[in-house]
């Protein structure tokens, strides 16, 4: 149905309203079109006081708006929010309003109602309280209820989550960074299996979803899940994506020691350099957001890396093996001294769902962690030729035996595990990974899984370098 209305102050504006968009078309010598999709469309906002005083308003006053259409507007991976504001005839509005409303109503009936919202007040710059003030009306806005819960403590909100009843709201969403998320979802899926009689410390038995969605407000130092969700850091766009209410199910890492869940990671793990770097970058809080470049330079660059002896076991199909039979489960032992082993979801990187992406590294200049980090950050291509102390791997499971070293007053790093940017610490330095691919329900309205726009980081398979991915290592 087509009406003329004045929109953001032009008038005798042409406005079509169907049950999938709204259509303006702008008067003028350059006539301008703009299509919402009522699925983009976050709220409605009506002046019901102008309708009941008014029924014309005067072309000698300035008009008063009557109606306000909130609506997603996309420049590549960042949304925004953009109003459209209705004036002119109360009666033609009104009209306007009668058609619009029942149509938009399908939409928001399919989106969440309710949300239990977590706020971490200290993660990175300490951005959760300010951004959750920030955010929470564009909930509202959305007709989103919110119960706002802050933590207080370190751990508080696995307790949180341990006790909420999750019948009452359609979904969480969490206000902090990696480590925020990787324990409120830790905590979820442990209640998950516990409701459903399955022992999540076995790790050969199944493991059941979420059925509660999560979604991150990117508020800390380390925003990986974020991209991996909505493809950016801001804060407005990861609102709207959970807002719209699209989920999706994205991999997980699993990780166990002496038959015993130590969590779960969806960005990376890491043994080695890496939880060694994590663990003195927490010790220096006075340093607040500066240790966080200070001390993985000074790791990297200045300080001798610390080698441990382990025995790394890979098991999947898509080991590089010639002489067994294509889709085979394989095994592949790697022995020897290594500065760190770090793990990925291979699906990250566009590879294959139900895999990890396995890098170890021995003895490796700092250069070559420098250069290794730019070429992720920038998802280019990484090939073991061109990193000699690398080895790539893409098994569905992996264990690391580590033979603990010594180290008097530092003997704990030898159990020290990286997960998501958080420290654990294993009973033993027996580590075993599996990938589990579809294991989490996330809000997100991205189809890829991060790099809509990229080649595949990691290169584990064409590599013709005899220090390529399906060479023996030495």
């Amino acid at each position: 149905m087509a009406f003329t209305l004045t929109v953001n102050g032009k008038v005798d504006t042409d406005c079509n309203v169907t049950e999938q968009e709204i259509r303006t078309s702008t008067p003028g010598r350059k006539s301008k079109e703009l299509i919402i999709q009522l699925d983009d469309v976050i709220g409605i906002e009506t002046n019901e006081s102008e309708f009941s005083t008014s029924t014309n308003q005067s072309k000698t006053t300035k008009p008063k708006c009557l109606c306000k259409v909130h609506y997603i507007k996309r420049k590549k991976t960042v949304w925004k929010q953009e109003t459209l504001s209705v004036t002119g005839q109360a009666e033609e509005c009104q009209r306007f309003i009668s058609q619009l409303q029942p149509n938009f109503k399908k939409v928001y009936d399919t989106r969440p109602k309710r949300l239990l919202v977590l706020v971490n007040p200290i993660s990175g710059g300490r951005y959760g309280q300010s951004n959750s003030k920030k955010i929470v009306p564009l909930f509202e806005l959305a007709g989103i209820a919110c119960d706002v819960k802050v933590s207080d403590r370190a751990k508080h909100f696995i307790e949180m989550v341990s006790e909420y009843d999750f019948t009452t709201v359609d979904g969480i969403v969490v206000f902090g960074g990696d480590g925020s998320f990787s324990e409120v979802l830790g905590s979820l899926l442990r209640v998950t299996h516990e409701k459903a009689g399955l022992d999540y410390n076995d790790m050969n038995g199944p493991l059941t979803s979420n059925s509660v969605p999560i979604g991150i407000i990117p508020s800390g130092t380390g925003n990986g899940i974020s991209v991996a969700q909505y493809g950016n850091y801001d804060t407005v766009t990861a609102a709207l994506h959970i807002i719209k209410g699209n989920t999706r199910k994205i991999p997980l890492m699993a990780e166990y020691c002496e038959d015993e869940l130590v969590g779960y990671a969806t960005v990376v793990s890491a043994y080695g350099l890496f939880a060694d770097m994590m663990y003195e970058t927490d010790q220096k809080r006075w340093m607040r957001r500066a240790r966080y470049i200070v001390m993985p330079i000074y790791s990297i660059f200045f300080k001798t890396q610390r080698l441990f002896e382990a025995e790394i076991t890979l098991t999947g199909s898509q080991l590089c093996k010639p002489d067994d039979e294509e889709g085979k489960t394989k095994e592949e032992t790697i022995s020897g001294e290594f500065s760190m082993v770090a793990f990925f979801p291979a699906k990250v990187f566009g590879m294959t769902e139900g895999e990890v992406l396995v890098l170890i590294f021995r003895r490796t200049p700092s250069s070559h962690f420098f250069r290794l980090m730019l070429n992720m950050m920038k998802s280019e291509v990484v090939r073991e030729e061109d990193f000699p102390t690398l080895t790539i791997r893409q098994p569905n499971s992996v264990r690391v035996k580590v033979n603990p070293k010594d180290l008097g007053e530092n003997d704990f790093l030898n159990y020290l595990l990286n997960i998501d940017g958080e420290i654990h610490t294993m009973k033993k330095a027996d580590l075993t990974v599996k990938s589990i691919p579809d294991a989490v329900n996330v809000f997100s309205s991205l189809h890829l899984y991060p790099y809509p726009d990229s080649q595949h980081s990691v290169s584990t398979t064409e590599s013709t370098s005899p220090t390529g991915a399906c060479a023996a290592d030495t």
